[in-house]
């Protein structure tokens, strides 16, 4: 008698935890192939990216060339701009119905952040306890996915700045420093004003301006008030002009662009390199 009453146990058992599996899986809906956002990455042109209480950042396209627009106007550095898109790609394993109860369990009525591309807006909530994955929603639907992405959304405004010092494709044709001043003659030669009989080739003086034009800075941060310093001026082929305060620190030298309100940092060795003439 005891040992059916133990059998009829364990089937009752069975029975229940094969119904709770069954309910799981209806509430639950399997999407292998779904990704987070339903945009081709290709067709993607517009980011913007809510966190309070920081800067709002606003990233636009065009011909394949990504800027941010907001807060500042400048070229926004790529590798940030994949991983950022990379988060559209995101598959998650599973999908829940969003309703009003998950929408204030999950952090989702105050997320930490907020990303939208192009028109699909996606809000960022708490993590869970069991995974540590982090909760997401986007229009009706809930996604669990893993927390890998949210140190890209929440990053300082400077890390989404290009640091590239000069914009692409410019034809550099003046160039002034503290130590250098360098003149096209009408016979293309050129010449050092500030040491006229130093004899130039026009090798090393394309050298220097790739020096230049290929500058990537060890950090850009921007600034809130102007700084000066001794000027440096660059001229180019479409008679456009770009002027940089230079400040030597200890360890650092910084170029700071007063009219965009960035400061360029690049060791000495480096911004040796961008005033030798060889």
């Amino acid at each position: 008698m005891k040992k059916r009453l133990l059998t009829n146990l364990a089937l009752l058992v069975l029975l229940l935890s094969l119904a709770g599996f069954i309910w799981l899986q209806s509430e639950q809906e399997v999407l292998p192939k779904q990704r987070l956002v339903n945009i081709d990455i290709k067709a993607i042109n517009r980011i913007r990216i809510e966190r309070l209480p920081m800067d709002t950042i606003e990233l636009s396209k065009h011909q394949q060339h990504w800027t941010l627009s907001a807060p500042i106007k400048v070229n926004a550095l790529a590798g940030k701009v994949e991983l950022l898109l990379k988060i559209s790609q995101i598959t998650p394993p599973v999908s829940y119905p969003l309703d009003e109860a998950s929408i204030q369990r999950f952090g989702l009525q105050a997320p930490i952040a907020r990303i939208s591309f192009n028109d699909t807006e996606l809000l960022i909530g708490k993590t869970e306890n069991v995974n540590s994955r982090r909760y997401i929603s986007t229009g009706n639907q809930l996604f669990l996915v893993d927390d890998t992405f949210l140190h890209h959304l929440t990053a300082p405004l400077s890390a989404y700045i290009d640091n590239r010092l000069l914009p692409d494709d410019v034809q550099i044709t003046d160039l002034t420093t503290p130590s250098i001043q360098l003149q096209q003659a009408e016979d293309h030669s050129w010449r050092n004003l500030l040491k006229p009989k130093q004899e130039l080739s026009a090798d090393a003086v394309q050298i220097l301006f790739d020096e230049w034009r290929f500058a990537r800075a060890i950090s850009v941060k921007t600034i809130v008030d102007t700084e000066q310093g001794e000027t440096i001026n660059l001229q180019f082929n479409k008679q456009e002009s770009m002027h940089f305060s230079l400040i030597k620190k200890a360890d650092t030298v910084l170029l700071i662009n007063n009219d965009k309100q960035l400061a360029y940092s690049f060791s000495h060795q480096k911004y040796q390199q961008m005033t030798s003439l060889k």
